[in-house]
């Protein structure tokens, strides 16, 4: 089983993203939808949990540190797997199918993901994590990374969270299947 993070300050995207959860083909997930200093609706889905995180003073409508957010979420994982969701995303309806069933062996998975423009990373002749070529479309073992969270700094930190992962294991794959959606 895996849980979903949803870090989200709301936007009228998160419905979509939530949808994409609802259609998946495998009915073995849950989701965690944490909502960064705003009011937070719930959802008729028992598998959906929903928590705010109260704003700090800091400038603007949230927190703003997307580390700091998803490590709530990370927190409150009782599943295998630990995956991340961006309130703008999506994802395929096979996405929680597809890591069950053919990449459970594996400590870390990282999906291979298409923009609206197009452009799909990371490139198929591509095999290694390099940074700006993944983004937070990944998933992973908690029994495995126990104590990992998110650093608070907020550009790359989806990069530096991987390169930790990297570091605890080599057990992981970058899949040939593109099935995260960024901003769709």
């Amino acid at each position: 089983m895996i849980t979903f993070i949803i870090p989200t300050i709301n936007r009228p995207t998160l419905k979509r993203t939530i949808e994409s959860l609802i259609q998946q083909s495998a009915l073995n997930w849950k989701a965690i939808v944490v909502y960064d200093g705003v009011d937070g609706e719930s959802f008729d889905d028992e598998r959906i949990k929903t928590i705010e995180i109260k704003k700090t003073g800091l400038v603007g409508p949230s927190n703003g540190q997307s580390g700091l957010v998803r490590n709530e979420g990370i927190k409150l994982v009782e599943t295998e797997w630990v995956g991340f969701l961006d309130d703008d995303d999506s994802i395929h309806k096979d996405y929680v199918k597809l890591l069950l069933e053919k990449y459970n062996g594996y400590d870390f998975v990282v999906w291979r993901m298409v923009y609206l423009n197009g452009v799909i990373l990371p490139p198929l002749y591509l095999n290694e994590l390099r940074f700006a070529t993944v983004g937070i479309s990944f998933c992973y073992k908690k029994n495995i990374f126990k104590d990992l969270l998110f650093k608070n700094n907020r550009d790359g930190e989806d990069f530096d969270f991987l390169m930790e992962l990297k570091k605890q294991s080599n057990k992981y794959i970058i899949t040939p299947e593109v099935m995260y959606n960024v901003r769709h």
